[in-house]
């Protein structure tokens, strides 16, 4: 055999003397240190992310319904129960932010932030590492937790030119917590959720069962379209551990009346929105055919999904790859990981890749889709499981708390996720003032703010308005100038079906927008009435933005 031909067998066995090295240690550390260097980098690589993408100070893009969520929060903290049509959940965590920050939500964002990416981001890696290592050891969890870190900027490389602001800038900033949407925290709970439910699996005991269930009770109260992710958790402990299923079910239970009482007080019944062609979110009862309406879901959406995929992203044919191998290494290597997984992929793939509001092309899919990414992540890193010689060895770590403080953290959880949300949510009493503490602008509800103090005098036939500033914000706002005919104020408030939460829509003309504090209109003759709406955007463009407060209304009569 001539040197040349034994030359490449000996570089490889030199690869893999390096790779073994890099293995034993990478075994040999502490993986506190490991994890605690991932959370550095994970927040260095956010810091870059947010001082390069478009915002307006703490304010990026956000497509969902966090309006709602934060002026629940706002009403809860003064003692007002407002109308049910999302979650509690989100308002519940919010409540101690919105007594510091004030009606508008644009105050409100950088406690939010930090909430987001200072504590729920590095609970998400944590999670992400202990699926792993309960799936194949502790180097898969290491590696898992890897990329979790990178997946999301290595999309940057991979999308097509055209396509880039919208993943840049519409998408990152949302998965990754930089806003308020509440489609971040309910993933994280569902994290939470799937860790304690592969630990109930493998060491038994009626606490992390409890805990499986109170973390995905929370992700329901948050997002109740998540109830669909209770395949997975179901079908895994019915198979593998059956009797641990009465306190999975226990520990969901809190968060399911509370949501019952919720939308019962808020609403009137339990639905998601009475009367009405959208569906914001869900009640306890008939969940499965509320989460989205027959007419909203279908097949052929799905095909068009994955043809824009493959439209904006130059590898779309391994993005539907990797899901699939992910699946096939699971079935072979760990059942119990298959189970809980894959069943939690498919399942949110199923009802909401084929909803026909989740769209490529606005870069709603990806934020919909947002509690489907932990699982889509952990069966792209389970496709190394087929390589040869692959085996799925569980890491079996040491619990970090025992005996008496594992105790008191679980008493506390409880107080926190089910003691605390029940009494807020049944003490409090409904919304019973008009339109005098929140209306309804559009599809949001928005805070009413008498602090604008919006004075108006006529001189002439003209309208002068003037106004005090909105809420303090490191964001760049605008004033929305809205005129109704008639001195009542341009609000409808609906009947209250047994004794609900005032729901009081406006009905107002935008005559524009302006950055000073003032405005001058000509109306025709008679009773008008006018408004003022702090707004913003990330973008900072007065054309576009959502209205985060408005103020109380000031009457004028033209002769």
């Amino acid at each position: 055999m001539s040197s040349q031909t034994a030359a490449p067998p000996a570089a490889v066995e030199a690869i893999g003397a390096r790779l073994d090295r890099a293995r034993e240690i990478l075994s040999s550390l502490r993986p506190a240190y490991v994890l605690g260097t991932f959370v550095a980098v994970q927040w260095l690589a956010l810091l870059a992310l947010a001082v390069t993408v478009k915002h307006n100070g703490w304010l990026y893009y956000a497509g969902g319904d966090q309006l709602w969520h934060y002026s629940g929060a706002y009403l809860l903290a003064h003692g007002h129960l407002p109308p049910a049509y999302v979650g509690y959940g989100w308002s519940i965590m919010l409540l101690p932010v919105s007594w510091f920050a004030g009606a508008s939500l644009v105050s409100a964002l950088p406690a939010i932030v930090v909430l987001n990416t200072v504590i729920l981001l590095p609970v998400a890696l944590l999670c992400v590492y202990g699926i792993a290592s309960r799936i194949a050891g502790r180097l898969f969890g290491y590696f898992a937790a890897l990329l979790w870190i990178v997946l999301p900027y290595l999309g940057i490389l991979f999308v097509e030119p055209g396509y880039h602001q919208k993943y840049t800038e519409l998408t990152l900033p949302q998965l990754l917590g930089l806003t308020s949407v509440p489609d971040f925290p309910a993933t994280v709970a569902l994290l939470v959720c799937a860790f304690f439910c592969l630990r109930t699996v493998e060491s038994g005991g009626w606490r992390p069962s409890a805990a499986a269930g109170l973390a995905a009770g929370w992700s329901i109260a948050i997002k109740p379209s998540n109830t669909i992710f209770l395949v997975a958790p179901v079908l895994l402990l019915i198979v593998e551990r059956r009797r641990a299923l009465p306190m999975f079910v226990a520990g969901l239970l809190p968060a399911a009346l509370t949501l019952a009482l919720w939308k019962f007080r808020g609403l009137g019944e339990l639905a998601a929105a009475p009367m009405e062609p959208v569906q914001l979110a869900s009640g306890v009862g008939d969940l499965i055919r509320r989460i989205h309406s027959p007419s909203l879901n279908s097949w052929a959406h799905l095909h068009q999904v994955l043809n824009a995929l493959r439209e904006h992203f130059w590898v779309a044919r391994v993005m539907e790859w990797l899901p699939i191998a992910g699946s096939i290494a699971l079935l072979a290597r760990s059942r119990r990981a298959f189970l809980l997984v894959g069943s939690w992929f498919i399942v949110f793939l199923l009802a909401k890749g084929t909803y026909i509001p989740a769209s490529i092309d606005d870069a709603s899919f990806f934020r919909i889709l947002m509690p489907a990414f932990p699982a889509y992540l952990l069966l792209a890193a389970s496709v190394v499981l087929l390589v040869p010689g692959a085996r799925a060895r569980p890491a079996r770590p040491a619990p970090i708390l025992r005996g008496r403080t594992l105790s008191i953290v679980f008493a506390a959880a409880v107080l926190v996720f089910a003691v605390l949300p029940l009494s807020v949510i049944a003490a409090t009493p409904r919304l019973h003032d008009g339109d005098r503490q929140a209306v309804r602008l559009g599809d949001s509800l928005v805070p009413v703010a008498a602090a604008l103090g919006i004075v108006a005098r006529t001189e002439g036939g003209v309208v002068h308005l003037e106004w005090r500033p909105g809420p303090a914000s490191d964001a760049a706002v605008f004033y929305r100038v809205l005129r109704a005919r008639g001195a009542g104020g341009g609000a409808a408030c609906a009947g209250r079906l047994r004794n609900s939460s005032d729901n009081c829509q406006l009905y107002m003309d935008d005559l524009g927008s302006v950055r000073v504090r003032s405005f001058d209109d000509r109306p025709a003759s008679g009773s008008w009435s006018y408004r003022i709406g702090v707004a913003a955007n990330w973008l900072n463009d007065p054309s576009l933005g959502d209205v985060y407060v408005v103020s109380a209304p000031v009457s004028v009569a033209i002769p």
